[in-house]
């Protein structure tokens, strides 16, 4: 039950209800395509881009904490942020074209692995002060976290943040653009 109710909050998108109230519109079929935050970004600004990540933030961080309140067992939690980010990605509500789910993979890294989380922006500071390319080094930079986890503390959310890791960088290298649907699916 409660990885239902995780992949179904997770169909809240930050990005499409910030495009919808700021511009009518579907952010879909904006930009990128993607609904996501650096998209919406790109479409309406800084400030949108902020209250997308505070949404899709929210989305994980709120039954994450909810769960580890209640001491769910680790697998269920493990689980339950598979579910948010598959909720999040491929969502049913917008037809399984939501955001490319990093925000919402760090938000869960965030609840069940901040020590692996800082790690990460660590690197992320020294790519950003490099000549290295800085997509790659995030990329994997995001699966040290999840290989902490497994070898720390808890094996079922280590492998399930790396099962999310994974489902991550598939949909950053096949993502979803409205020009690859055909029109019934774009309406």
């Amino acid at each position: 039950m409660w990885i239902v109710i995780c992949y179904l909050l997770a169909n809240i998108n930050g990005a499409y209800m910030v495009t919808r109230w700021r511009k009518g519109e579907d952010i879909r079929t904006l930009g990128s395509g993607t609904g996501g935050a650096r998209n919406a970004g790109r479409i309406l600004g800084k400030p949108a881009f902020v209250m997308t990540v505070v949404i899709d933030a929210l989305k994980v961080i709120i039954p994450l904490s909810l769960l580890l309140y209640l001491s769910v067992s680790p697998i269920i939690i493990g689980l339950s942020a598979i579910a948010l980010i598959t909720g999040h990605i491929w969502p049913i509500f917008l037809k399984g074209r939501g955001g490319k789910g990093v925000v919402v993979y760090l938000a869960a890294l965030l609840m069940l692995e901040p020590i692996g989380l800082l790690l990460f922006g660590l690197i992320a500071f020294i790519a950003s002060v490099t000549p290295l390319p800085f997509s790659k080094v995030m990329i994997a930079a995001m699966g040290i976290p999840p290989l902490l986890t497994l070898w720390q503390e808890s094996p079922e959310v280590g492998l399930c943040l790396g099962i999310g890791y994974i489902l991550v960088v598939i949909a950053h290298t096949f993502p979803v653009h409205p020009r690859l649907l055909t029109k019934e699916e774009q309406i």
